[in-house]
């Protein structure tokens, strides 16, 4: 989708700023990209590829609410089993 350079709707990141952002890889945006989840527009006058930043927290937020925080095989240390029988105690 082609983007006029002076829309000021959000600001427009490439993908390595986007990647930054999200601390995701540049692997996991082209995986959003091509699963629809977030748009990619081309800018009259500029090489390359950007993302809108007002697109791309919808997207990591949406991934990050969908995180289990329990998920099995997580790792527990020693200490963490140390620091939850303190609070038994």
């Amino acid at each position: 989708m082609r983007l006029d350079p002076a829309d000021e709707l959000s600001e427009l990141l490439d993908l390595d700023q986007a990647a930054r952002l999200a601390k995701a890889t540049r692997r996991t945006l082209d995986r959003w990209i091509a699963a629809r989840r977030l748009r990619v527009y081309e800018v009259h006058g500029l090489t390359g590829r950007y993302v809108r930043e007002d697109e791309l927290l919808e997207v990591e937020h949406e991934r990050r609410s969908s995180r289990n925080p329990g998920r099995p095989g997580a790792r527990v240390t020693f200490a963490d089993t140390l620091s939850r029988l303190d609070v038994l105690t």
